[in-house]
């Protein structure tokens, strides 16, 4: 596949809080959030998939990135969308997590991946500033 670029502005990520900052007692609550979804295989299901699915910009942008952990990319997202959960907290929050739970959740994370690449084989290289 095929690098695609896209400018940040039109990343869905960006306008959907995954690259802000928290602290205080908001990070608490939120690392509590990003415990409390991959605990459940249904919702991390559900929230993975929504990062393929409304994350059109943001997805062409990161998961064409041959440099992009593609796999950590999905779980983020899914917390962002979860919760608005920042990156940050949930690669924090993931060594709380047992390992049975981050196994499941890469596997879950693999399969929407592979979704993802199968629908968008065919795009080509651009570069959008629309």
């Amino acid at each position: 596949m095929e690098r695609i670029y896209h400018p940040y502005w039109k990343w869905e990520d960006y306008k959907d809080g995954f690259y802000n900052n928290i602290s205080g007692s908001l990070k608490k609550e939120l690392t509590d959030k990003v415990v409390e979804m991959f605990n459940d295989e249904k919702e991390t299901k559900r929230c993975m998939n929504l990062v393929i699915s409304k994350w059109v910009y943001s997805c062409e942008h990161n998961l064409t990135n041959p440099a992009m952990n593609k796999i950590a990319y999905i779980g983020q997202g899914a917390c962002c969308l979860y919760a608005g959960i920042p990156s940050t907290i949930t690669m924090s929050a993931w060594s709380l997590l047992d390992l049975e739970v981050r196994n499941r959740a890469d596997l879950i994370a693999k399969e929407v991946l592979e979704k993802w690449i199968n629908k968008n084989n065919n795009k080509q290289l651009c570069l959008n500033l629309d």
